[in-house]
């Protein structure tokens, strides 16, 4: 099982904008900020970090994917709507749908945040 996550940035301040009003659908706030990190999770858990890396370092592996579990699908339709409306860029193909490859009850999408990480956003909800 995993404690948590943490992603560098090159924009601590716009990827923290970015992440506080899509990580608001799946139930995630922001718990600290800091020059050095931003904390974000679910009640009183910090599960998701972003923290400051040099302009020229890059932040991206070759094949990073982050998954996000949202409640229901309205959840995942706001996740991908306040991600495009904050900076992240679409992807081809993978808007919010039901892909029955990933199972019966799948209903996500995947998009890229300002720095290029891969997100997604599911529900397994009916």
């Amino acid at each position: 099982m995993l404690d948590h996550i943490s992603l560098g940035v090159h924009d601590l301040d716009r990827s923290t904008t970015f992440y506080e009003r899509v990580l608001a659908s799946v139930g995630y706030r922001l718990h600290r900020r800091d020059p050095a990190e931003v904390a974000f999770g679910p009640d009183q858990t910090w599960s998701f970090f972003l923290y400051p890396v040099a302009p020229a370092e890059p932040v991206t592996g070759a094949r990073m994917h982050i998954a996000f579990r949202a409640a229901d699908r309205r959840s995942v339709e706001q996740f991908y709507a306040a991600a495009l409306a904050t900076g992240g860029a679409a992807i081809p193909d993978r808007h919010p749908a039901e892909r029955p490859q990933f199972g019966d009850d799948y209903f996500g999408a995947v998009l890229k945040d300002p720095d290029g990480h891969a997100i997604e956003v599911l529900t397994r909800a009916p």
